[in-house]
């Protein structure tokens, strides 16, 4: 499986146990706090599987900041956190951060690679 694939299940297994650690109401809820357990189980397995072939720092920054993304726009829709204009500028922020850390990144790596082809 790519690296990337991996990576991408690892976020999803972040936000799904993050989403039911919410729905374990302080772990009062036994079924959603086993499922907050399994869900960060697999997804430290994945993200550790990704990182054989993936940069720590990319592909940390890359889990963190789509979780985040991605649980904050959850906390929003489903339980009505709040959104302001500081908030969707923070959430652009996370976005724009990744990006720059993911393009960065590939351009160290393309750097590094060069003098070995020439």
């Amino acid at each position: 499986m790519s690296p990337y694939a991996l990576l991408g299940l690892s976020v999803l297994f972040e936000v799904f146990g993050t989403t039911c650690m919410k729905l374990s109401e302080g772990f009062t809820q036994p079924v959603f706090g086993i499922v907050t357990a399994a869900c960060y189980i697999l997804s430290f397995v994945m993200l550790t599987f990704a990182l054989k072939d993936l940069s720590l720092g990319m592909a940390y920054g890359i889990w963190g900041g789509v979780g985040t993304f991605l649980t904050t726009l959850i906390g929003i829709i489903f339980w009505n956190d709040p959104f302001s204009i500081v908030v969707g500028i923070g959430m652009i922020a996370v976005v724009a951060g990744i990006a720059l850390l993911s393009k960065g990144t590939q351009e160290a790596e393309e750097a590094e690679l060069a003098p070995a082809q020439g």
